[in-house]
């Protein structure tokens, strides 16, 4: 826990009976879920920033069923073993950060999201309330100690590089999970009338990509409420047609899930 320093005013967060504090005496207590507000209410943009609850929920019970199980299995292993501190950001409800911390036992392994209903998932379900902390926190202002990382982990999620490039140690890994050519293009050729290819994600200033690799999934889902699940998970769910939502409801989906999985170490400047 000695990682975390205060969004205020900067300093190393200490941990005392009811959170965390900092010398300045800013506190933040912990929940009773078990995890951390590390938002400040001015660096909010809305009352309650990040994905809405019902969309987390969707994405949780998705998730369960196994669909991304291949992509958390290939994640523990591209996970150097010997790293011993690790912040998964743009958490959500915790699916990926807490396989992280079963392929790290001895490690201390973090979870941010600016959704405070995710990160309330997520902490609820940890398996070591102390060694895997979940807080809410911007990406793009990190509450962590210069160089206190060894590992980064963001799937899907934003960030800004030079806050990466801060938190992660010398020699340090970032690990970035997009979405490759071919996820779900059955689904958004049935959205839209010209489907545009994703691109490869912009290698983070400051850092070297040394490896890439790519998933592909088959993917088949017969059961309504998984095809529910996991329309409502989509981000670009919302340009269905009602028509069409309660046809892929009715007669399920076929499709692919293809991911890019980008390993990159740090440089120094």
């Amino acid at each position: 826990m000695k990682d975390f320093r205060c969004p205020l005013c900067k300093l190393p967060l200490h941990l005392n009976p009811q959170g965390f504090a900092c010398e300045n005496g800013h506190q933040f207590d912990r929940a009773k879920e078990g995890y951390f507000n590390l938002l400040p209410v001015q660096n909010k943009r809305s009352r309650e920033p990040g994905d809405p609850k019902e969309q987390l929920q969707a994405r949780r019970q998705f998730l369960q069923a196994g669909f991304f199980d291949p992509l958390r299995q290939r994640l523990q292993v591209v996970i150097p073993k010997e790293a011993q501190t690790l912040l998964d950001i743009g958490c959500g409800e915790g699916y990926f950060t807490h396989s992280f911390a079963e392929a790290l036992p001895d490690a201390q392994v973090y979870g941010i999201d600016i959704a405070k209903a995710g990160v309330r998932l997520a902490a609820k379900s940890a398996i070591d309330k102390n060694r895997n902390l979940f807080a809410v926190a911007s990406s793009f202002d990190l509450p962590f100690a210069d160089q206190s990382l060894d590992v980064v982990t963001r799937i899907y999620a934003p960030s800004k590089d030079a806050e990466l490039w801060r938190v992660i140690k010398p020699d340090g890994l970032l690990v970035i999970v997009a979405p490759a050519e071919n996820h779900l293009l059955g689904l958004r050729q049935r959205i839209y009338t010209e489907v545009r290819p994703h691109e490869a994600p912009v290698t983070p200033e400051g850092f070297e990509l040394v490896r890439q690799e790519r998933l592909t999934i088959d993917m088949e889902i017969k059961d309504k409420t998984l095809c529910q699940a996991l329309l409502a998970m989509t981000p670009f769910a919302w340009r269905l047609s009602a028509v069409l939502r309660q046809q892929i409801e009715e007669e399920g989906l076929v499709d692919q899930l293809d991911f890019g999985i980008y390993i990159y170490q740090r440089q120094d400047c």
